[in-house]
Formats: structure tokens, sequence, C-alpha cells
């Protein structure tokens, strides 16, 4: 096996749209040389432990979403590997507000608030 990373967008690892089964093939392509992204289905299914149908399922919906691009060639299949262009993600569903804010400071009525904290000064620090 051969050392080395492959980077991940966030855009495709936070994508609800994508199954996880894509998601691995996505980072499978990723992770091989250009010059050795020719590949058959058997092969990338023997790679992954999926099956045909599994493997069909999951290249439709990285080419549906613009983050696959498949050349057919006589025997085989050559992938790109792609972001969309037009796909904003969001992190979170949460509707809190998007707590600290920059610039403001919380004020509570704990005994730890900012006066009190310059006053008695830290545990275990001497002045």
């Amino acid at each position: 096996m051969k050392k080395g990373f492959v980077m991940i967008p966030n855009a495709l690892f936070y994508d609800e749209r994508i199954g996880n089964d894509a998601k691995i093939l996505w980072c499978y392509i990723k992770s091989l040389s250009t010059n050795y992204r020719i590949l058959r289905n058997s092969n990338l299914c023997q790679k992954l432990g999926i099956s045909i149908n599994t493997l069909q399922k999951a290249k439709t919906e990285l080419l549906d979403h613009g983050y696959l691009v498949i050349n057919r060639l006589s025997s085989a299949n050559k992938y790109e590997v792609r972001l969309p262009k037009n796909y904003a993600i969001t992190m979170s569903k949460s509707t809190q507000s998007n707590y600290p804010k920059f610039g403001y400071h919380y004020k509570g009525n704990n005994s730890y608030s900012n006066n009190n904290i310059s006053k008695k000064g830290f545990k275990g620090f001497k002045k």
C-alpha cells in the first residue's frame, strides 16, 4: 500500500445529496494518480467491496451532482473528479444564533464575570 493522503473537500463531505458509497468512490478515484484513473467496473467493485448495482448508483449520484466526469474508452472508463461550481454547503441546520459573535462579550451573572476575574486573579497564578 502506498503512503500518503487524499484531501477531501468539505463540499463533498457535508453534501447530504451524496451517499456514503459515492463519497468512498470519489475518495478512491481521487487517491489514484491521473495516469491510473482508467478503470473497469469489475476492478472498482473488487477494490471497494461493493456490488455492480451499488457502484452504478454511486457513479450516477456523483455524475448528477457534478463531482465526477466519465470518459468512455474501448474497454474501461477514464474518471475525472471535480467539485460542482454552484453548490454552497450549509454546515448546520441549527436555528440557534451564531454565538459567540465577534466584537461582543458575554456578561453573565456568575462570580466569574470579566471584572471579578481581574480582581481575584486566576487560580494558581501569583500577582
